[in-house]
């Protein structure tokens, strides 16, 4: 079932639940989702490229922001997440460019930091993030598709845009291209807020006003919103991969309570999905903790990338000295025009 934690801080109590499913018909679940609660970072990926391309790229952008985040930095954590997210795009891109069978493969990405009074908020994508608070729910994130580019541009309303065909299209992705643009942004985060990160999975069969509505009545009950995304999915077809993470942000338990509570553990703070006998679905490692055959295949094509990314580096860089050694040697060979004697000045007979 879908799992849910807490975990404390000064201002507020994070709790999440998750739901990470294959659908009715896909072979596999390119979907990954994480919950690092004590860095406060959430994040939903939906990978895209034949074979286990998509579950590669999806799960390496995974372990590469969460990686990169968590590192010491003095940064911004804006910043910081902005560059954790670059780092991702660059692995994907070498993994994928030195590896015939990877070819293609990319993923979208959403990802959420609290920080204190602030969320902060990352996308390159479809996947997107919903801010509820006070009964009303928003739709932080607008996708990186033809079509919402249009509204992007004043082309469109929002409201048009949800109307109209959605194409299997993004214009943004990670991994595609050596540089990825990542969308920005923050605003003021209230006690008592709930968010929304999911895939196109989720939103191609749910509606904002129905996910508002469902958001409203499971307000303090993310397991129970997780249960009812799913059946949504489920009796609309659920063609495609599907995740929702589900974070509420709560009031600080009593002082009374907060000596009592244990320090979570490793396995508490990470997202367990949901395993469905009919759907399941095969989650990042990082993302539920346990071990998975597929990371040791991600580790394994990320360290060859690095190393092939190392042995170009290293033979330009010997092509450049040699080619400033030959410079400096032709310069020092420089070949000067033999000057002919002087004829000797004639004679005049006496």
């Amino acid at each position: 079932m879908a799992h849910e934690t807490t975990a404390s801080a000064a201002t507020s109590t994070i709790r999440f639940a998750c739901i990470c499913d294959r659908g009715l018909q896909r072979t596999s679940n390119q979907d990954r989702a994480l919950a690092e609660v004590s860095a406060r970072l959430f994040v939903v990926c939906d990978g895209v490229g034949g074979n286990t391309g998509g579950e590669i790229a999806s799960q390496t952008a995974i372990e590469t922001v969460r990686d990169t985040f968590i590192a010491p930095d003095e940064r911004p954590p804006l910043v910081r997440l902005e560059r954790a997210i670059h780092y991702a795009n660059r692995d994907i891109f070498e993994m994928a460019r030195h590896d015939l069978d990877l070819a293609g493969m990319a993923t979208t990405l959403v990802a959420l930091h609290l920080d204190g009074e602030t969320a902060c908020v990352a996308h390159a994508g479809d996947s997107r993030l919903y801010y509820f608070a006070d009964g009303k729910l928003t739709q932080v994130t607008i996708d990186h598709t033809p079509l919402h580019d249009a509204v992007r541009r004043g082309e469109l309303s929002p409201a048009e845009a949800e109307q109209l065909p959605k194409a299997n299209e993004v214009s943004r992705a990670l991994g595609v291209l050596p540089e990825v643009e990542v969308e920005t942004q923050t605003f003021p985060l209230a006690v008592g807020s709930r968010f929304l990160l999911c895939t196109d999975g989720v939103t191609r069969h749910i509606t904002n006003d129905e996910l508002e509505r469902l958001m409203t009545v499971f307000v303090d009950n993310p397991d129970g919103l997780c249960d009812e995304i799913h059946r949504y999915c489920y009796e609309r077809g659920a063609e495609d991969n599907f995740t929702a993470l589900v974070v509420c942000v709560d009031p600080p338990p009593p002082a009374s309570d907060q000596g009592l509570a244990s320090p979570p553990s490793l396995q508490e703070r990470l997202v367990r999905t949901r395993e469905m006998s009919l759907a399941p679905s095969f989650p990042a490692d990082r993302t539920t903790g346990e071990h998975h055959p597929l990371r040791e295949l991600v580790e394994a094509r990320r360290a060859r990338s690095r190393r092939e990314w190392i042995l170009h580096t290293l033979v330009v860089l010997v092509l450049m000295a040699l080619s400033f050694v030959a410079g400096w040697w032709l310069g020092t060979q420089r070949i000067t025009p033999e000057v002919a004697p002087a004829p000797a000045p004639a004679r005049l007979p006496r």
